[in-house]
């Protein structure tokens, strides 16, 4: 006897041997996919730099750059899908045509308490021609930094030193949903991106506790991360949104609200993912590409259970799909243990208001029962094979389940 199959392909491993992985469901199970909407993805040089020229709110950035004498530019690191080899080659171009050489050009990579980048990493995010041109540093959250006060919300500001004594200021990141800010992208650059540890401390603790928070929509948490951002200044923010293969589907620069905003209106459309109303699903599988490098960032994936009520029922099952090429991944304030706001997801809210007495599960060929231990409690389902994860879970939900595909992260669900 033949055993059929229902066989899906779906983006994994972002930056590393990106692919289409193929997923295999008994063909007994009822399987819903959804993408979604999606926009087309802009390649061409001349367009990029049209959108970069369309300034909003402030003028264009020769303009800006006009009578500096040096400028810093501010990326997203390897966790974030922004493929911005490109869109570094335009500024680049412009600010030498701005009278800017490339020795007074230094690129900082927004890594927060992230891990640092490193060279193979600068390549793939912001290109070896670039890389050759100009000064590349990481920021470190514990040195180098300048204190300048405090947020309407009392967050102690402490910035990267090198970026607040550039004459020019410059951002570029994708901005994609976020379960704390609403969205990244934006001021979100500046906190966490090249904040101090204090900083960075006050803005999670916050986030972590429930407060001013919210996916896809301007939080309390993100006019507090704007409020730092215009006291630590930006004068030129590029904002882009990606296409679920992290390329360009848009990109809106400016003002580093104005055209957050519009970046924010367009990635709403773009990310549109529309499903039944009511769905109840036994089990939901979230792939968590773009955002797949490392365990450390798998949080994301509650954001589709947190947005959509009627997706699951009380005892449906949540199973993340996660390449993690670089296994456990590294968080100096949330992921290390010792740090200081490190503890299980399990006794978090976050997991209280998406999981809950549900079953949770997590398939990577790249992690180990103690990478996800690490994070999750000690009832997660873990399986490297993903025949065994079927397996398991028919066990609990019998031969027949009605089940879910998301090949996202970064889509936002609407019930219709």
């Amino acid at each position: 006897m033949i055993n059929m199959v229902q066989t899906y392909k779906i983006p994994w491993g972002a930056w590393h041997r990106p692919e289409k992985r193929k997923f295999e469901f008994p063909d007994q199970w009822d399987i819903s996919y959804f993408e979604m909407k999606g926009a087309p993805e802009i390649t061409d040089i001349q367009k990029i730099e049209d959108r970069i020229d369309d300034a909003i709110g402030v003028s264009k950035i020769e303009t800006i750059a006009e009578d500096k004498k040096d400028a810093t530019i501010i990326v997203d690191d390897i966790s974030r899908p922004t493929k911005a080899e490109k869109i570094v080659s335009i500024l680049l171009d412009k600010l030498n045509d701005s009278g800017i050489q490339d020795e007074d050009i230094t690129i900082i990579t927004a890594i927060g308490a992230h891990r640092p980048m490193y060279r193979d990493d600068l390549i793939k995010k912001i290109g070896l021609e670039n890389i050759n041109r100009v000064n590349v540093e990481n920021h470190h959250p514990y040195e180098n930094l300048e204190f300048i006060g405090e947020s309407r919300l009392g967050t102690p500001i402490y910035i990267n030193r090198t970026y607040y004594q550039a004459d020019l200021k410059i951002a570029i990141g994708s901005v994609i949903p976020h379960p704390l800010a609403g969205f990244g992208g934006g001021a979100k650059m500046i906190l966490p991106g090249i904040s101090g540890i204090k900083t960075l401390e006050a803005n999670h603790s916050a986030g972590l506790r429930g407060i001013g928070i919210g996916i896809g929509r301007v939080t309390e948490l993100r006019k507090d991360i704007e409020d730092v951002c215009k006291k630590v200044g930006l004068d030129f923010s590029i904002n882009i949104v990606n296409t679920m293969n992290r390329g360009i589907a848009g990109i809106f620069s400016g003002h580093f609200i104005e055209a957050h905003r519009k970046a924010i209106q367009f990635a709403k459309e773009v990310y549109l993912t529309e499903i039944p109303r009511k769905s109840k699903f036994d089990i939901a599988f979230l792939n968590l590409h773009p955002e797949d490098s490392e365990l450390s960032q798998s949080v994301k994936g509650f954001n589709i259970i947190l947005s959509t009520r009627g997706l699951l029922h009380r005892k449906s099952g949540v199973i993340f799909l996660t390449a993690s090429p670089e296994g456990r991944g590294y968080h100096s304030l949330l992921g290390e243990k010792g740090s200081k706001l490190y503890k299980n997801w399990g006794n978090h809210i976050i997991w209280k208001a998406a999981i809950n007495k549900r079953k949770f599960g997590i398939f990577s060929p790249n992690l180990t029962k103690y990478d996800v231990n690490h994070f999750f409690p000690k009832t997660t389902i873990f399986h490297r094979n993903f025949d065994e994860m079927i397996k398991t879970l028919e066990e609990i939900y019998g031969d027949s389940p009605r089940a879910v595909l998301f090949p996202s992260s970064i889509q936002l669900t609407a019930e219709i």
